[in-house]
């Protein structure tokens, strides 16, 4: 017969994922996770086939580490927003396990709608909450969700390489001022003004620019 395994699937994954937490995800080797486990390699190649079978297990905990932070948001309201600030937070708390689902490089030829397909976020979420709870079209919600997401996302990554730091009311503020100002967009012709790009002072689009919009370059009004 043979041995039976020293340890089971989740105690190694478990200390897989302490070993990122305290390490990073760079320092996941069998000999590593073996010391981590206060053992040799050996017994992680008779539950796992080789590094890359642990490692997709690895990260599917990560995964469920982070539903745990976001399906919190189910008992706010508004919901929506504290989506946002629990991912804020995941990333606060969890950067090594933020770095590992959400600044992993792709081959640099992926769009956003490619990307969300890649990261765990649960973009379909959001853009159920934006309809039911704003009345949003599907394509207002989609826009929305893209333009928030990436603003959000930013916070994350400030959070999770520690850049800077935030207090919980600076990022309700941020993300309530953010949104307030994408539904502006939304719902009035600001839409067109957002589409302004920027020109060279010294072409005929700068004056045409600075005629139809005089409050974007500090010009006034033509008499």
């Amino acid at each position: 017969m043979p041995p039976k395994p020293k340890f089971t699937k989740e105690e190694m994954v478990n200390a897989a994922i302490e070993l990122i937490c305290e390490k990073g995800y760079d320092s996941l080797t069998a000999r590593e996770l073996g010391k981590q486990l206060g053992s040799s390699s050996c017994p992680i190649f008779t539950l796992f086939k080789d590094m890359d079978d642990l490692k997709a297990e690895v990260k599917r905990r990560a995964v469920e580490v982070f539903n745990e932070y976001m399906k919190v948001a189910e008992n706010f309201t508004p919901a929506y927003k504290k989506r946002g600030m629990q991912w804020v937070k995941f990333a606060t708390e969890q950067p090594r396990l933020f770095r590992l689902l959400f600044m992993q490089e792709t081959d640099g030829d992926v769009d956003f709608d490619e990307a969300q397909k890649i990261i765990p976020f649960g973009k379909q979420n959001d853009i159920d909450i934006i309809i039911r709870d704003y009345g949003a079209t599907k394509e207002q919600a989609e826009h929305l969700f893209k333009q928030m997401w990436t603003f959000c996302y930013g916070l994350c990554v400030l959070a999770a390489t520690k850049v800077c730091s935030f207090t919980e009311q600076e990022i309700v503020q941020s993300l309530g001022e953010m949104f307030r100002g994408m539904i502006y967009v939304i719902k009035s012709d600001a839409a067109t003004i957002a589409k302004v790009t920027p020109v060279s002072l010294d072409t005929p689009e700068a004056g045409n620019i600075a005629a139809k919009h005089p409050h974007l370059t500090g010009s006034k009004q033509p008499d």
